[in-house]
């Protein structure tokens, strides 16, 4: 049957005699170096010829705003595996940075295209959703991952629903799988003190350890740890006696440069590896995977004053890295003036919590003891927030973890006032 006239671009209808079926037809741009395409919707053959005619005249109006909205229609099975790739290396990689996509390529590698992979974009249901979350789950892994994993799969989602190639997010049909509290070890002020005394001595005449003033940096500032081995001796002013916090030593994974497979298995490997990342995303290379970048928000670039003892500490370091070779002029570095590589520094810090005699905390534990020494200290919780670096108050307050010996005092202090009142309490 002759296919009705249509306006050159609009589409058109014609009833199929394989079928049977009344049929819409739309052409689709041309894809680089590709075929001219069209995507063909057809209605059931149920009812009257009129009521199909007006039902297959709606699915041609369907495509052709479909089309107009994001120019373009997915006219093949697009599955999760495929877009999940393609979201990963045209989108996320030039959107995030490349600490943050790494673990978003992480998750979809290992937990997302493994459950849910195969499964058409289009026809995923909730119940594919919750599948992935309990893929995740009962592999052993915690309650955080499998959160983290259904982010990702939102995000991919909703870049396939802005770009047309998905009709909904079915993640915002099920809830955000709940996590479980995580109970982690945390240093007192009194481990805060063995961990210094570890490392320097009380008060300190001179530095025991080579890095006695990085421990003590990450105790009295709080600072992160990339922001300290990122730190760079023009960025310590001893006339102001401060250091500027602005750039944060990072590993970052490189990915394949080659357009066809290299035979090798890591991307820092590969001939042509390259790093995708943002346009704006300030970074400086240092050595192999070692990169200085800007924090991630303005909170993050603080200027913190030194103070006794750390600033006798600081200036004892200085004059020792005189003699040292140091080409990348950062503050604390490996004996042979490389960077220190965020793993080697951890490891150093377990050594010292072993020596110590503290709880095996991690690293990131001396920002919360710092807070809570600063608190401890009737430091307002607005400057506590500056000198962390944090974005809002809440967050300062989570790391204050106050103890019972500082507890004790507070008590001790508040009720100071009512025993002056009335100094004779009948019991």
């Amino acid at each position: 049957m002759t296919p009705a006239k249509q306006v050159n671009g609009d589409g058109s209808i014609y009833f199929r005699t394989s079928d049977s079926r009344w049929v819409a037809a739309l052409s689709l741009p041309a894809p680089d170096y590709g075929k001219p395409r069209r995507v063909v919707r057809s209605v059931p053959n149920v009812g009257t010829e009129r009521q199909q005619k007006a039902a297959v005249k709606a699915k041609l109006i369907e495509l052709r705003n479909e089309r107009d909205l994001h120019g373009d229609i997915q006219t093949s099975a697009l599955t999760v595996e495929t877009w999940a790739r393609a979201w990963l290396n045209g989108i996320a990689s030039k959107e995030v940075r490349p600490k943050t996509a790494a673990s978003y390529r992480t998750t979809v590698e290992r937990y997302i295209i493994p459950s849910i992979g195969r499964k058409q974009i289009k026809k995923l249901t909730p119940d594919d959703v919750r599948n992935m979350v309990q893929f995740v789950t009962d592999r052993g892994l915690s309650t955080r991952s499998a959160a983290l994993t259904y982010q990702v799969l939102s995000l991919i989602l909703e870049a396939a629903l802005r770009e047309g190639k998905a009709q909904r997010n079915v993640c915002k049909l099920v809830n955000r799988p709940r996590t479980k509290k995580t109970e982690l070890a945390v240093l007192t002020a009194a481990d805060g003190m063995k961990v210094l005394q570890a490392v320097t001595g009380w008060p300190p005449p001179l530095a025991v350890d080579r890095l006695a003033s990085r421990w003590w940096a990450a105790l009295f500032t709080g600072a992160r740890q990339g922001e300290l081995l990122g730190l760079t001796w023009d960025r310590v002013d001893f006339n102001r006696n401060t250091i500027e916090l602005s750039w944060q030593l990072q590993r970052l994974t490189w990915e394949h440069g080659c357009k066809t497979p290299c035979g090798f298995k890591r991307g820092n490997e590969c001939p042509k590896r390259t790093l995708t990342a943002p346009a704006d995303w300030e970074h400086h290379h240092l050595t192999g995977g070692l990169y200085l970048s800007r924090p991630k928000s303005e909170a993050g670039v603080r200027i913190v004053p030194l103070v006794s003892p750390l600033l006798e500490m600081m200036q004892m370091r200085q004059r020792a890295s005189v003699l040292e070779r140091n080409p990348h002029g950062l503050v604390w570095t490996q004996p042979s003036g490389a960077p220190i590589d965020p793993s080697r520094d951890n490891k150093a810090w377990h050594e010292l919590l072993a020596m110590a005699g503290a709880p095996d905390a991690r690293l990131h534990a001396a920002r919360h003891t710092a807070a809570s020494l600063l608190g401890s200290a009737g430091v307002p919780i607005e400057t506590i927030t500056k000198i962390l670096g944090h974005s809002t108050y809440a967050m300062s307050r989570e790391y204050m973890t106050v103890d019972y010996e500082q507890m004790a005092a507070a008590m001790t202090r508040a009720a100071a006032p009512m025993l002056e009142a009335q100094p004779a309490i009948r019991l």
